[in-house]
């Protein structure tokens, strides 16, 4: 079972194929393991894959104590280096995203460019969001918490997607649950998400950066009074340079969804830098 220590903490990771490095930074509390079901078997012909469990969850060290996203991009970086895979390619989603910015903010030099997938520039702020946490009272975290959470609504994959592709669905909420984190960690996470705010410092991103974003991802973020699709707007228009491309009629987690279209987009982004 390989891990490394990196900036304090035993960070388990897996690497696949060969090529110009490529680190894959997860959702929020998702464990590495979930690129495993559509992206790894398509990027690895091209790219050295690294995909990682972060601190407090699935086979990574449990630590119990506030995280940030500056605190996630440090061992984040630490894991490049300890690998010997600085600099790298970074394609982080939703809160991987926001972890990605912090490295590029931090250290440039270990970034040689980014994808940032249905991410933002800022949370919505304060903690647990309210409907969440209601969720969790009345409906628990264990059982079939993370199956309910990717088919109760259109927001994490569109109706017809469901309906003809629910062993994609299972797949995934079956290897987050497989390896989800303890519910303090869980937690933890999803308050590093709405206390993240980089907007005003997104001028001074010199790094190659895609934005990505599901073409019909406008549910709006609770506290933000913005959707998915006018926060990949502000990113695209503050870090200077980036681009921005709608993936198709997919929803939040197109890359899932649409796993060859996404393919094709970051193999080519990547392969121009």
């Amino acid at each position: 079972m390989p891990t490394v220590m990196a900036n304090g903490v035993d960070l388990y990771y897996e690497e696949h194929g060969s090529g110009p490095p490529l680190l894959l930074i997860p959702p929020t509390a998702w464990p590495g393991s979930v690129w495993d079901i559509e992206l790894v078997p398509r990027l690895r012909g091209r790219f050295r894959t690294i995909a990682y469990d972060q601190r407090g969850i699935g086979r990574s060290s449990i630590v119990d104590a506030p995280y940030t996203t500056a605190l996630l991009a440090q061992d984040a970086l630490a894991l490049l280096h300890a690998l010997d895979a600085a600099p790298a390619h970074v394609f982080g989603f939703s809160t991987g995203g926001q972890v990605a910015q912090v490295m590029a903010l931090d250290e440039p030099a270990a970034v040689r460019s980014m994808v940032l997938g249905g991410s933002n520039a800022r949370g919505p702020g304060g903690g647990v969001p309210f409907a969440l946490a209601a969720r969790l009272i009345e409906e628990g975290y264990g059982g079939d918490y993370w199956l309910r959470h990717l088919t109760d609504t259109d927001f994490p994959f569109s109706r017809a997607f469901r309906d003809a592709h629910p062993d994609t669905v299972r797949a995934l909420a079956d290897a987050i649950d497989r390896r989800k984190p303890p519910l303090r960690t869980y937690l933890r996470h999803l308050i590093v998400r709405g206390e993240h705010d980089a907007r005003g410092r997104l001028g001074d991103i010199r790094t190659p950066t895609l934005v990505l974003v599901g073409g019909e991802d406008r549910r709006r973020g609770e506290g933000t009074g913005s959707d998915h699709m006018e926060s990949a707007h502000l990113l695209a228009r503050e870090i200077p340079n980036a681009e921005l491309i709608e993936v198709g009629r997919a929803h939040h987690l197109f890359a899932w969804e649409e796993p060859d279209e996404t393919a094709r987009i970051v193999t080519e982004f990547f392969l121009r830098h």
